[in-house]
């Protein structure tokens, strides 16, 4: 869809949904948010480049990386419909990108250095607190990341690395999820498409298994997952989730008969909001079944599919927690914003497990270290800048800075 055709749609919905949500008896709604980002590099964008890692460069971005827009509409209080799209880095068009995973060859984009994206639609029943259905498209529950994705829902000016790198982040797939509270306890379980494995890299490891190429999602493999969280105490939130699904039989070619190549995650996360202080971490984990029959198959795809075809790791870890403190109060007490200064420390090792011989390149353990100011003028405005060093699992390879700012805004 050209940009502007793009524009020209997001102008008339904000004009027109406003002025439907303007009849009380029309159940419809409006929300969505945007996260703008600019970010300067000391390091060049190929790891691959030299035996130290990425070469030392000066290079800077701006970013308009995703402008989202939601509507619901309310039939009645216990069913509700709801869609979501999202247009990242800019929209779609014509492009070239350069792709150093695959062997720094250039690939013809559809998109313009970014897409859109029908993030949700689903329609919810709810029978009961304890007890509701939606069908449809939605978010998928594992990891934190990807149930606060909001741009104030997290301190940096880009989303937490570790977690991004594991799983696909916003995640989204299409089946039934059924839902509810008991007690202190809310809950998920969901029965939705699986991954495809001919997306699955050394440096990415899952992540892009997330079925984006073709016009049609591919469910022949089906996954289940899971969530519970405990709300027992007033700001502090836990939860744990579970995920697994077959990946080989949602591949475009039925190339791996009799190899299920079966994917499981374990995440658990907390969020502790105190005072001035928040908390948030998260741990996820993953292993992969017959990663060294799928990484052998994918490193003969036709390069016209798009994918990194390399090796992909049995086992896979992530974690990570940030830190922040609104100093506001302590030069303005009835000040109306906040200012929290923090700090988020992460690691993610798309290679911690390997069979078949493959080798566990050390340039995929990652650590990254960021700290940064966020000003809230409003609970939904974010202005933000940060720090981040990348170091890389070998005493050899450079360490990568960033230095980063942002505005996020929800309405």
């Amino acid at each position: 869809m050209p940009l502007a055709r793009i524009a020209a749609l997001v102008v008339a919905l904000a004009i027109a949904v406003p002025a439907l949500a303007q009849d009380p008896v029309s159940g419809l709604h409006l929300s969505g948010y945007a996260d703008l980002l600019y970010a300067r590099f000391d390091y060049g964008p190929d790891q691959k480049s030299g035996e130290n890692g990425s070469p030392p460069d000066d290079r800077a971005i701006m970013d308009l990386q995703r402008f989202v827009l939601g509507v619901g509409y309310e039939f009645d209080p216990t069913l509700v419909f709801a869609a979501e799209i999202e247009i990242e880095h800019g929209g779609t068009g014509g492009a070239l990108e350069l792709e150093y995973e695959e062997f720094g060859e250039y690939e013809q984009e559809i998109e313009k250095g970014g897409e859109v994206v029908l993030e949700q639609l689903h329609l919810t029943k709810t029978f009961s607190d304890a007890f509701a259905l939606r069908v449809g498209h939605g978010i998928v529950p594992v990891g934190l990341i990807n149930l606060a994705h909001l741009p104030t829902s997290h301190f940096g000016t880009v989303r937490p690395e570790a977690e991004s790198t594991l799983v696909p982040v916003t995640w989204h797939e299409t089946g039934v999820t059924a839902f509810g509270d008991l007690g202190d306890f809310s809950w998920q379980a969901q029965l939705i498409n699986g991954l495809d494995s001919t997306g699955f890299s050394s440096k990415f490891w899952v992540r892009d298994g997330h079925q984006t190429r073709f016009e049609q999602v591919r469910a022949t493999d089906m996954a289940v997952v899971g969530r519970v969280q405990w709300n027992g105490v007033r700001g502090l939130k836990v939860g744990v989730s579970a995920y697994r699904g077959g990946t080989t039989g949602n591949r475009p070619k039925d190339d791996m008969p009799g190899v299920d190549g079966t994917l499981t995650l374990v995440g658990a996360d907390l969020r502790w909001a105190r005072g001035p202080w928040r908390l948030r971490a998260s741990w996820l984990g993953g292993h992969l079944d017959d990663a060294a029959e799928i990484s052998a198959k994918n490193s003969r795809l036709s390069t016209n599919l798009g994918v990194a075809r390399s090796p992909v790791a049995t086992e896979a870890r992530a974690w990570g927690a940030e830190l922040g403190c609104d100093v506001m109060p302590l030069f303005d007490p009835d000040a109306r914003t906040a200012l929290f200064p923090f700090v988020r420390c992460e690691q993610v090792d798309t290679m911690h497990g390997t069979t078949g011989g493959i080798f566990a390149d050390p340039r995929f353990d990652r650590t990254i270290l960021t700290c940064g100011l966020n000003w809230f003028p409003r609970p939904s405005v974010a202005v933000k800048a940060d720090f981040a060093v990348r170091s890389l699992g070998a005493e050899r390879y450079r360490d990568e800075k960033t230095y980063g700012a942002s505005l996020g805004l929800v309405f």
